[in-house]
């Protein structure tokens, strides 16, 4: 068995591997006298020297037979060195297939010298040259080329990066939709983005922390305090604010809030930055901690959409009367006193009261340099409307000189209201940078919009105007901007009725107006599709949303979309009411295009799952008996092994479970639905030896429990929604489980 290699640098490594390589049952030796061999040796040197080190091919003569042998040091090379010796070498006059030696070495002691030098058998490859003087020497000067060319100009992988936008909308999505491993996988891909600053980097994972509710994490955060400081962005506000208000009782009051208030100050600074209950109850605390009048602060998260909030309702009612109604009548204040106490609310960070405070005061170019600073940091009508009365009155100059010396600029104060933003952005007239302007706008304030009462009623009716007459003049980017609206007004915990209403009505925009195929956004539509089914639907408006499927889904009639159609088939299964049939004309052309002439080309899973859906719906599919589908290596499950799967989604969990034990007969299969951390949830955790969770259906509590259940323990997580992605998840954890590690396969001598 191979000792453990401590960690050294290749070109540390270099003269090791040439000792080990240059000796039997390699016949070649270094200084022999071989012109060809000193050659390759020489083009080594100079790759393994370069900074980074180069891949490296070197030769060997066993048993009168030439061998090469391939070595990279990283992925990105392994992947450049086999397409180069595919392209250089091929299988003319060699046996090269593009494999690596990973999984098919056998204690050869080459193949150990050069997977301890690449530090990975993946990035190792090996080939036979055939037995011919021609091939023997077109392939070594073949191989002098290929070396030649990688010292001389590094071959440069193409990358094609996604723009940082959609990458940070995925890890947004995955926050809403509670798919905590997705939202960590996105993470990790930003966190490694050139493009993003340190700070984003930071306001991203204090985000993902929060929404997942890692409290210890997030409040021992080495940055906190330096956050605390920071400016920023309104969900990095918000995560902090959730933060802080789980440091309270379920029933805070102003006593309690006080030491947090000390330690956190001012971090929502305008009902229009509100994205959550936690951030509106401690804005609400916020301002009562200062002094502001609570009819005032009613009056204002009325406005909002925020004051049926229960904790606030509670604390609203628990101010003490003195505070909420004057014995005596009280002498207005003074100019002087507005503008103080305008500029005390500024420093304190209440941007609304400073509004309140400066719009009782005529427009005077002395008040401007505040008007900009609080109109700049809280985008509600009222603050618009202070605005724009000191722009009639001196100018867009004034206002311009005013922004430049705040270091603020103009075009963020955007006046217009959402549904005409809305409008706007589908429009074909309206340009580039007034676009950019627009979704800017509406990601800052979009949700204090719709919250705001008749918001998304008035977003729905600006939606169905642009469907309306000639049609959509542009798709994107406001489809998905609408779509981005759905989730963070569902996050934002806002009524029932608005989600529902907002969802249809984004649902139909994409059924009749979107003939692209975009797979990511059809992704986020099975999404909003079963976010809006859970929210309760009657019969006729469950049959409506199937017709609006039916009527986008076609472009995703593919062997390469049917997991994802299975899903959100599943899914409206669960929820179809017995009087209705919509859901068999959707399922007809999904379930009916499978037969024997594609099913090889079907993931084995997603073909199960297919067959058992079909005759709720009146169909069969006929498939080639599993031994003749083609497609992943056969998952075995050894004999006495419990799989634990977790999710909320029963139907799905409970057809995951049937298909797997016929799959793997013998196998043991917990499920659980649990909302809390049950008893038999955490034995069912210890009792597994492997846990599925479907995080995307599932309760903080019940996953924290299964993870606290199994510490070291394997837990595998579902990528999607439905029972295909159970299987799948189940099956690759088999897979990996029998593949044997190399020191497996060095300690057995087997291949």
């Amino acid at each position: 068995m191979s000792q453990e290699i401590a960690p050294t640098t290749v070109l540390q490594r270099w003269p090791s591997l040439r000792d080990a390589f240059f000796a039997p049952p390699n016949n070649l030796r270094i200084g022999s006298g071989i012109p060809a061999l000193d050659r390759l040796v020489a083009t080594a040197d100079e790759l393994i020297a370069q900074e980074p080190p180069q891949p490296v091919v070197l030769p060997a003569l066993i048993g009168g037979a030439t061998h090469y042998f391939a070595m990279a040091f990283t992925e990105d090379q392994s992947r450049m060195l086999r397409e180069l010796l595919q392209s250089h070498i091929g299988k003319t006059w060699t046996d090269f297939d593009g494999q690596s030696i990973y999984g098919r070495t056998n204690g050869d002691p080459l193949e150990e010298a050069a997977v301890a030098f690449a530090g990975n058998s993946r990035y190792v490859y090996r080939f036979r040259v055939a037995d011919q003087a021609q091939a023997r020497n077109l392939v070594r000067e073949s191989i002098q080329a290929l070396l030649t060319s990688i010292g001389s100009a590094p071959r440069r992988q193409a990358r094609i990066s996604l723009p940082i936008g959609r990458l940070i909308g995925g890890l947004a999505d995955a926050c809403a939709a509670g798919a905590e491993q997705a939202a960590q996988a996105a993470y990790a891909i930003l966190a490694n983005d050139h493009r993003l600053s340190q700070a984003n980097r930071l306001f991203l994972q204090i985000q993902l922390l929060a929404a997942f509710e890692r409290w210890n994490d997030l409040d021992q955060h080495p940055a906190l305090d330096m956050l605390l400081r920071l400016p920023r962005p309104s969900l990095a506000s918000d995560a902090l604010a959730r933060l802080a208000m789980s440091n309270l009782p379920d029933s805070p009051d102003l006593v309690t809030f006080a030491p947090v208030a000390t330690r956190f100050n001012a971090l929502i600074d305008s009902v229009s930055t509100i994205r959550s209950a936690a951030g509106a109850r401690y804005y609400a605390l916020w301002a009562l901690a200062a002094g502001e009048p609570p009819e005032l602060l009613r009056q204002r998260l009325t406005e909002a959409g925020w004051a049926a909030d229960p904790t606030i309702v509670a604390v609203l009612s628990t101010v003490p009367a003195a505070s909420r109604a004057p014995t005596a009548p009280v002498a207005a204040p003074s100019i002087a006193q507005l503008r103080q106490r305008a500029k005390e609310a500024i420093e304190a960070g209440r941007f609304d009261a400073a509004v309140d405070l400066l719009s009782e005061l005529s427009a005077d170019l002395v008040d401007l340099p505040a008007v900009v600073e609080a109109v700049s940091h809280t985008f509600t009508a009222k603050a618009i409307a202070l605005l724009e009365r000191h722009r009639a009155e001196y100018g867009d100059d004034a206002i311009r000189r005013a922004f430049n010396s705040a270091q603020r600029f103009d075009s963020q104060i955007e006046p217009a209201a959402l549904p005409v933003k809305l409008i706007d952005l589908f429009s074909a007239s309206t340009n580039r940078q007034r676009i950019s302007d627009l979704v800017a706008s509406i990601e800052r304030i979009g949700v204090a919009e719709l919250r705001a009462p008749g918001g998304t009623d008035a977003a729905c009716q600006a939606i169905r105007e642009v469907m309306g007459g000639d049609g959509l003049g542009r798709l994107s980017p406001g489809i998905d901007v609408c779509i981005d609206l759905v989730r963070d007004l569902k996050t934002s915990e806002a009524p029932i009725d608005d989600v529902r209403s907002l969802s249809y009505q984004v649902l139909e925009l994409w059924a009749y107006h979107d003939s692209s195929g975009d797979r990511h956004r059809a992704a986020r539509i099975v999404q909003l599709v079963g976010d809006l089914v859970e929210l309760g639907l009657g019969v006729q408006t469950f049959d409506e949303v199937v017709e609006l499927l039916r009527a986008g889904w076609d472009p995703f009639l593919t062997d390469a979309d049917l997991p994802i159609g299975l899903d959100l088939l599943e899914h409206l299964l669960a929820h179809r009411s017995d009087v209705s049939d919509s859901l068999d004309k959707f399922a007809a052309p999904m379930l009916s295009r499978i037969g024997a002439y594609n099913a090889t080309r079907v993931p084995s899973a997603a073909l199960a799952i297919a067959v058992d859906l079909a005759p709720s719906f009146g169909l069969i599919v006929a498939v080639p008996p599993p031994s003749e589908t083609v497609g992943e290596r056969p998952a075995t499950a050894r004999p006495g092994l419990c799989i634990g799967l977790y999710s909320l989604q029963e139907h799905a969990l409970d057809r995951a479970a049937r298909i797997l034990r016929q799959r793997h007969p013998g196998l043991d299969v917990l499920v659980c639905a649990d909302h809390v951390a049950t008893d038999a949830l955490r034995a069912a955790a210890r009792a597994a030896d492997l846990f599925i969770v479907m995080d995307r259906a599932a309760t903080h509590a019940a996953t924290t429990a299964l993870k606290a259940e199994r510490p070291t323990a394997p837990i595998r997580y579902a990528a999607g929604k439905g029972s295909t992605s159970m299987i799948e998840a189940v099956e690759a954890w088999l897979r990996d489980e029998a593949t044997p590690t190399r020191d497996d396969r060095l300690t057995s001598g087997a291949p």
